[in-house]
């Protein structure tokens, strides 16, 4: 009978050993046992699918083929402890597969005991959680792309739980609220008590009753404090859920700062309303456009300006059609400009338009362009009024200045050839004098004499110019030399003068005078010592731009003060073929004032000096200075 009972007992136990075996194959996690030295004792089916290796492959080899070398030292630590009879649970790791993918694992190992209650052994569940893995990192990183999204349009994103009143919070929190994200954590739902300002808090209080009943979709404006204390506008929207049984539980919504688009609605509707009870006796055109540019509307004194009808440029004619060909480039950039602004933009701009009458009219053009605040599109509107008495008023006036100073450079040179004559006179004077005639006296009369002319000359180029402040500096250079050719009194020697100068070169008088100056010393040398015992010589002047360019802007213009422009640089050569300075001779320790005037002048002008003595003279002198271009310069009007 005993033996009868000890069978049964016997059957229920392996019936129920087997029912463990069976969890155990049927796994998806793996169930692998192990000795402390981490031998493999058992490998489950879930096991062999997890890792990719059979139990018969796997069975007596080393836990440590599963680890990654960088591992070893961290799986070491935990077997050490598991000897201790400590457990394991909820490990996240990384394992490696038997065709070397390593793989996400989380872990739970627990001690097998003997009769004493010592480890002899590990039972080790794992669990392949790459996929999970993968989906939190795929999470967290469309969470930091949102956070960052919101950050950069200056967004900030809530989630309120109804039931709990907790607030999470993301987005540009410190650029709307001043707080940061701890603090108005910290806050919770006080945040919404003490930053929205009491007349909106009304309307909340309100609109949460409405919601807790129904859930729904809102938008709203709100006054919301920041922690400076500073007032904004805020554009609160979202949506509020609801649960199964229909009850709202949680809102989600966005607040962005709307301070500056409703200060610059508010200008616009001030604007209006100022302007709204004298638009039609507006002496210019009021307008207004669609996204495309295409006018709703014009009003005011549309075929005053323009020599058409309103309803004409509704219907059968474009605004671009009458605007000035040279202009057209100039209106298209403005459009783009402001039709990729990002934000509501105001702008300004004249140009030329064609009158129904042929005549050319300038107009100014202000504009600006307004975001819909309903979402309804863009659309863009201004004003636009005859400018052309204006310009032509400025263009009088302009010529009124250009005369007063071609007055003045001509009372200037006048002033020059006085002084020039009086220093005429009194050498005429003292070459009356006997041992005076020839001396170093005479010949400083003339030197004097001749920087006088040299300026005065200057003043005469101007005043011709018609009272510009720019030189044309190559005829200048060519009447300068001409007018010392005469001065000079060479005898019976014949020197010739070869000039090479390039053409539209203009300088102002910051320039032109040094330049002049150095030309009159170094010919007037030349002409005083080169060809000394010759019969004929020749003086070389030659002028040239070295690496400039043209730089105009958007309808085509020279403009020589634009950013993008460099200053051009030049070189001046003056050279004869006489005698030549000799070449143990230092022309900057010599003590002539002509030499040391030369030098002084270059230095001036910031530029640099050079003496070749192979072929009798040459002085090269290169310099930059900002060109005053003149020839093609024009206004777009």
């Amino acid at each position: 009978m005993i033996s009868g009972e000890l069978s049964k007992k016997n059957m229920r136990t392996k019936d129920q050993i087997q029912i463990l075996a069976n969890i155990v194959e049927s796994s998806d996690d793996a169930i692998i046992t192990e000795t402390l030295d981490g031998t493999i004792t058992s490998w489950n089916t879930g096991a062999e699918r997890i890792y990719g290796y059979s139990a018969k492959e796997i069975l007596g080899k080393s836990m440590s083929v599963l680890e990654p070398p960088a591992l070893f030292e961290e799986m070491k630590e935990l077997t050490e402890l598991i000897k201790q009879g400590d457990r394991l649970h909820h490990h996240e790791t990384l394992q490696s597969r038997k065709d070397g993918i390593i793989i996400n694992i989380l872990l739970s190992v627990s001690p097998i005991l003997d009769t004493s209650e010592n480890p002899v052994a590990a039972l080790v569940i794992a669990r392949d959680i790459t996929n999970s893995k993968r989906a939190e990192e795929k999470l967290r990183r469309s969470e930091e792309i949102y956070s960052v999204a919101t950050e950069q349009t200056g967004q900030l994103v809530y989630d309120y739980d109804l039931r709990t009143n907790r607030c999470n919070w993301s987005g540009a929190i410190k650029e709307v609220t001043g707080y940061s994200l701890e603090e108005i954590q910290n806050l919770g739902k006080y945040f919404w008590i003490t930053s929205i300002q009491p007349l909106s808090m009304k309307h909340v209080d309100e609109r949460l009753q409405t919601m807790n009943k129904t859930g729904d979709r809102f938008k709203e404006e709100l006054r919301l404090r920041r922690k400076d204390g500073i007032y904004i506008d805020v554009e609160n929207k979202g949506v509020c859920l609801k649960d199964n049984e229909g009850y709202p539980y949680e809102v989600i919504g966005v607040l962005k700062d709307i301070t500056d688009w409703n200060l610059a609605i508010k200008k616009v509707e001030e604007s209006e309303e100022k302007y709204r009870s004298f638009i039609q006796n507006f002496r210019g055109i009021v307008f207004q456009l669609d996204e495309n540019f295409v006018p709703v509307f014009l009003n005011g004194a549309v075929e005053e300006i323009t020599g058409y009808r309103e309803e004409e440029f509704t219907s059968r004619i474009k605004w671009k059609d009458i605007i000035h060909p040279d202009d057209l480039s100039l209106v298209l950039k403005a459009e783009e400009k402001i039709r990729n602004s990002p934000s509501p933009s105001y702008g300004d701009i004249e140009y030329r338009i064609k009158h129904r009458d042929g005549r050319v009219r300038c107009v100014s053009e202000i504009y600006q362009k307004i975001n819909s605040r309903n979402g309804k599109p863009e659309f863009y509107q201004g004003t636009i009024y005859d400018v052309t008495q204006k310009k032509e008023m400025e263009k009088f006036l302009e010529n009124i200045e250009a005369a007063r100073k071609k007055e003045i450079h001509h009372r200037i040179k006048n002033n020059l050839q006085v002084i020039s004559s009086l220093l005429d006179l009194q050498a005429e004077k003292f070459n009356k004098r006997e041992g005076i005639k020839d001396s170093e006296v005479m010949e400083a009369f003339r030197e004097s004499q001749d920087r006088v002319i040299s300026m005065a000359l200057i003043h005469e180029e101007l005043h011709k110019s018609g009272g510009l402040d720019k030189l044309d500096f190559s005829s200048y250079i060519k009447e300068l030399a001409d007018n010392l050719f005469l001065t000079y009194r060479l005898g019976t020697i014949d020197v010739s003068l070869n000039m090479d100068l390039e053409k539209n070169i203009f300088f102002d008088m910051d320039t032109a005078v040094p330049l002049g100056m150095i030309v009159n010393e170094l010919v007037s040398n030349s002409l005083k010592h080169a060809f000394l015992g010759r019969d004929r010589g020749e003086i070389r002047i030659k002028l040239r731009r070295e690496g400039n360019r043209e730089c105009r802007n958007s309808i085509g213009c020279v403009e020589s003060n634009s950013k993008d422009c460099e200053s051009p640089s030049f070189t001046m050569i003056v050279s004869d073929n006489g005698v030549g300075i000799p070449k143990d001779l230092n022309i900057e320790e010599l003590d002539s004032l002509g030499f040391q005037l030369v030098i002084s002048l270059v230095e001036q002008l910031d530029g640099e000096l050079e003496l070749k003595r192979d072929k009798g003279t040459e002085f090269i002198m290169k310099f930059t200075v900002t060109e005053k271009i003149i020839s093609f310069h024009r206004k777009p009007y």
